[in-house]
């Protein structure tokens, strides 16, 4: 890092903790002491990757927070595109998706963004515009990373139909182990959750239920009730899931009910997405209520 980048980093550190009224002193702990910070916020000498968060969690920010604030509040690339992409998902937007596509990738990075907008067309319209060439991509890039950031989550949540079950599985799992890592340094539980749900709903389709079970503990870990749609959308998948073993006819009603307590929360694409999933697997036909 130059000398005028190192002194915009320190002097903008600096900034936060004197407006939230922390003292060196306050945030001097082991592993980091004050002249550590005063030489950083004079920009004499830049801090290690561990005293820097350490530095950060001394003001109480998160990492994401202090680098969205330094950004100037600005969202990064691929939270712009994720943000799209949901967008698109929800209004099933087809055309705004097509239009999202770069006719010529520049990089690894644009061709692994344009499978990821060309995953999300395959789900509306049923079309698949994603090569062999590119599910490999996918498929060799997310497999090279040891430690995902926030691109890489987004790529495996939006290419999951995309991927042949053993790699979701295998993918999912490994995601699901480092948890921590992703909720203190990188994303929030939020994220993990929803591409858990997912693959969770992706295993029941596939008739993976050996898989299916797997994940739905994990889920039962990670699920609160105040989290109220992603929970009445893991209580349909388990129902669901009891169903493709037992037929039971109570789990239609419960799995109806669910999506009845969607539509009232007006989360209408998610029980859009669920009614046509009771559908496939029941004779039910659901009727708003």
């Amino acid at each position: 890092m130059d000398k005028q980048k190192l002194t915009d980093l320190g002097e903008f550190y600096a900034t936060q903790r004197i407006s939230r009224g922390y003292t060196q002193d306050h945030v001097a702990t082991k592993g980091l002491s004050k002249s550590q910070i005063s030489n950083f916020e004079n920009g004499k000498h830049m801090l290690s990757a561990s005293s820097l968060l350490l530095a950060i969690r001394g003001i109480n920010m998160s990492a994401n927070e202090f680098f969205y604030a330094l950004n100037n509040y600005h969202a990064s690339t691929i939270q712009v595109l994720t943000a799209r992409l949901i967008k698109i998902q929800e209004s099933e937007d087809v055309v705004g998706a097509r239009r999202l596509l770069l006719k010529t990738p520049k990089s690894s990075h644009d061709a692994l963004q344009n499978v990821m907008i060309k995953s999300v067309i395959k789900e509306m319209t049923g079309q698949n515009l994603v090569t062999l060439r590119e599910v490999n991509l996918v498929g060799n890039y997310l497999t090279s990373i040891d430690e995902w950031t926030e691109f890489e989550l987004a790529i495996f949540g939006f290419c999951i139909e995309i991927l042949d079950v053993g790699d979701v599985y295998w993918l999912a799992k490994e995601m699901l182990e480092r948890t921590v890592f992703y909720s203190e340094l990188v994303l929030n539980q939020h994220i993990i959750r929803r591409i858990s749900l997912h693959v969770f709903a992706y295993m029941i389709v596939h008739d993976e239920l050996a898989y299916a079970h797997y994940f739905s503990h994990q889920l039962k870990i990670l699920m609160h009730e105040r989290w109220l749609t992603d929970w009445l959308r893991y209580q349909f998948l388990k129902n669901l899931l009891a169903f493709k073993l037992t037929s039971a006819p109570q789990l239609v009603d419960d799995m109806a009910a669910s999506i009845d307590c969607l539509m009232m929360l007006d989360a209408k694409q998610l029980a859009k997405k669920l009614i046509k999933l009771l559908s496939a697997t029941t004779d039910y036909a659901y009727k708003e209520t």
